[in-house]
């Protein structure tokens, strides 16, 4: 089979329109938002862990991850109105649903509730999985590097922060998350 030239032009310019309608429909839909959001949660949620006593910073922790599954869910249903991808709403939330649920099994057994450091890694770089699945999923590259960035952040900041990694991922994590989530949703459009 032969592809002329100009065959293989339309065929890249028909790509690149697509990928284009990808990025403006993850972008007016909630995923800037949703990242924006949990960064926030992160920022906060790990500056807690920082400066509160370990019991004191698992209320915060609990609060912050229950609003932040209300207003996701509040996000989902005013962008559903929005953004038409059939069955990919649920599907959406089926896997984070299914992250959330791995993520448990994972530190049930390892038993890592007993090491507030590994357990926040381990939650957290689960999150960034989900992201480059959905990465993947979109064929949205800087999706996908969005969550490889910040695991690798995450794995520098347990190796080499430590003492400080509580203060590292809400800095580093959560500040990368927000402004991650803040480009796409104004360079995206």
């Amino acid at each position: 089979m032969h592809i002329s030239k100009t065959e293989a032009r339309q065929s890249l310019e028909t790509i690149q329109h697509i990928q284009q309608d990808v990025r403006r429909s993850l972008a007016s839909g909630g995923a800037p938002l949703y990242m924006m959001l949990w960064g926030v949660i992160w920022f906060i949620g790990f500056l807690g862990s920082y400066v509160l006593s370990p019991q004191t910073a698992g209320i915060l922790w609990t609060i912050l991850v229950l609003a932040g599954f209300v207003l996701s869910f509040v996000i989902g249903g005013r962008m559903a109105t929005r953004v038409r991808m059939p069955g990919y709403g649920a599907r959406i939330g089926i896997l984070w649903l299914m992250l959330a649920l791995y993520t448990a099994i994972i530190i049930w057994i390892g038993n890592l509730a007993h090491d507030p450091a590994l357990l926040s890694l381990t939650i957290s770089i689960m999150a960034m999985f989900g992201y480059v699945v959905m990465g993947l999923w979109f064929d949205s590259r800087p999706l996908m590097g969005i969550g490889l960035a910040i695991t690798a952040i995450i794995i520098l900041a347990y190796v080499f922060l430590l003492e400080y990694i509580d203060l590292a991922m809400a800095f580093l994590g959560g500040g990368a998350l927000f402004l991650a989530g803040l480009y796409i949703h104004r360079s995206w459009r």
